[in-house]
């Protein structure tokens, strides 16, 4: 009886040790934003980590002369953001897909997980400017540019 008890206990041991092990790694999402372009995280502890994605941007000039443009640029940063609730802001520096230096961005996300299906729902908006100097010496253009939009996300089977 001792011993089939020692290896009841001991089964369910692995049983809790083992849950706790997969919880660890987190769930991988995968997803596409409004604009197409795939979008890749993974939510452990209802936070998001590592998320990758592309989102549409437009760069219109301020001041100066130049041409607007427009294109896609990344989204992505390492590190978490919480999952739902208030609009998460964090600013860091990027090398931008329109310029050649870095520059000081500021993302903000919004997130939302749906209980029934699992899936994450949000959006992204990614914020910079820079300056480009022009002929005659001393004369630049400044471009703002803004990209925003909305994701869903689904779990990764497997």
């Amino acid at each position: 009886m001792k011993k089939t008890t020692a290896l009841i206990s001991a089964l369910a041991a692995l049983a809790i040790g083992a849950a706790p092990a997969s919880a660890a790694k987190g769930v991988k999402y995968k997803g596409k934003t409004a604009s197409g372009h795939p979008i890749t995280f993974t939510l452990k502890n209802k936070r998001l980590y590592d998320m990758n994605s592309g989102i549409a941007v437009y760069c219109l000039p301020i001041q100066g002369g130049g041409k607007p443009s427009t294109g896609v640029d990344t989204f992505n940063y390492k590190g978490w953001a919480p999952l739902g609730g208030k609009p998460t802001e964090f600013t860091f520096m990027k090398k931008p897909a329109y310029y050649w230096n870095e520059v000081t961005t500021k993302h903000t996300l919004t997130t939302r997980l749906n209980r029934r299906t699992k899936a994450i729902t949000g959006t992204q908006r990614i914020q910079y400017s820079y300056m480009v100097s022009k002929y005659p010496i001393g004369t630049f253009a400044i471009f703002s540019c803004l990209g925003n939009g909305k994701f869903k996300a689904k779990p990764v089977k497997g």
